[in-house]
């Protein structure tokens, strides 16, 4: 896809499930692409070679200890924080996928760059986080060996700058046609990919030349932001009354999945269980509730549910899972979530229990919101 972004935490998550399931003899890795994803690919195949030590030591650690081993532990320490943050937001929006298109659609407007889902706040918000991240692996330059300097260009300085301008190419276009940035801001990015592009294929007299495009198929969210105008407003923000992660519920025993999720909370629910989140009485008689979860397939049944309630009311069941390449699931995988919307009424008390209970195995929740 460009600049191997894959979350490590989530190939742990899938391959382990796997694993536990039964897929112990063999397991297959297309490494086509295999310069950018140096780092998923030795996790895959430290996995495959001794699950139960990866499992032990858990995702982070095992990232921590290759960090150390290519640059020292001392840079270790610091560039591991980096990099989490990296996966992170990718995770949340790929750097591909910044420009809301489509390659295998037919249809000419999934060709064309237009607006995310997203509020001018949350856009500064992820600006912002790239511009620390950026900063950090720049300054974190001078502390690297000399003849480790290649490598870092390449593992860590190259991906997550190419990252940060794509996202700053984008937004900023984004806030541009809405008349809230310059456009200079976008085109500047789009500069700065070609020049990290560049210098990457020079290293070491070309060792590595054309191992990198950064136009890759020439597909339109890495050619540089036509200048037009918004139609459409920007979405803004709704006010949240809660918002919890499937770690922070008030009662229940979630299952951790170590580093998954927006915001690395994510948790399963085993069939039949249920977590339960706490909240005070906001005056009104109902409340819309919003369930974001991990974005993935039935495994023993044909179906993904769970069931939702408040206050020991008759629970309604919810079904996610989704059928072959359908609209929901091109969306489910561009946002790395499943989102359902239960509207559930609320009597008059001072305090409520929201109750999520998996009716399958496989359910994952990453996210609940209370409007």
């Amino acid at each position: 896809l460009w600049l191997g972004t894959f979350s490590p935490y989530l190939l742990h998550q899938q391959m382990k499930l796997a694993y536990d399931r039964g897929i112990q003899k063999m397991w297959v890795l297309n490494v086509g692409d295999i310069k950018p994803a140096e780092y998923q690919i030795e996790l895959f195949l430290d996995m495959a070679w001794n699950i139960d030590e990866v499992n032990e030591i858990g995702v982070t650690a095992h990232l921590k200890s290759w960090l150390g081993r290519e640059f020292g532990s001392n840079c270790a320490e610091e560039l591991l924080p980096a990099m989490e943050a990296h996966y992170q937001l990718s995770y949340i929006r790929k750097p591909e996928f910044m420009g809301n298109t489509r390659e295998e659609e037919r249809d000419p407007k999934y060709k064309v760059i237009k607006d995310l889902p997203w509020s001018e706040q949350t856009i500064s918000e992820r600006l912002r986080s790239y511009t620390v991240l950026s900063d950090v692996v720049e300054r974190m330059e001078s502390n690297i060996p000399a003849d480790r300097q290649d490598a870092y260009f390449q593992l860590v300085k190259y991906p997550v700058q190419a990252a940060a301008q794509m996202n700053r190419k984008i937004l900023t276009a984004q806030l541009a046609r809405h008349s809230k940035a310059d456009w200079k801001q976008s085109d500047a990015a789009f500069d700065s990919i070609a020049s990290l592009t560049q210098q990457y294929n020079s290293l070491q007299n070309g060792k590595w030349n054309r191992m990198m495009d950064f136009q890759p198929r020439k597909l339109p969210v890495f050619k540089r932001v036509e200048h037009t105008a918004a139609t459409e407003p920007m979405v803004t923000d709704r006010k949240i009354l809660c918002k919890w992660n499937a770690m922070e519920c008030t009662y229940g025993k979630p299952v951790p999945c170590e580093g998954l999720g927006y915001e690395r909370k994510a948790a399963g629910i085993r069939k039949g269980s249920s977590l339960t989140f706490a909240f005070d009485d906001y005056g009104k008689d109902s409340v819309e509730v919003e369930i974001r979860l991990l974005p993935s397939h039935p495994l023993d049944e044909k179906q993904l549910r769970f069931a939702i309630s408040v206050d020991e009311a008759v629970p309604q069941t919810v079904s996610y899972e989704t059928k072959g390449r359908s609209e929901e699931w091109k969306e489910n995988v561009l946002r790395n979530q499943a989102i359902r919307k239960v509207t559930l009424p609320i009597n008059k008390q001072a305090s409520h229990k929201l109750v999520i209970t998996a009716l399958d195995e496989g359910v994952v929740l990453d996210q609940v919101m209370l409007y």
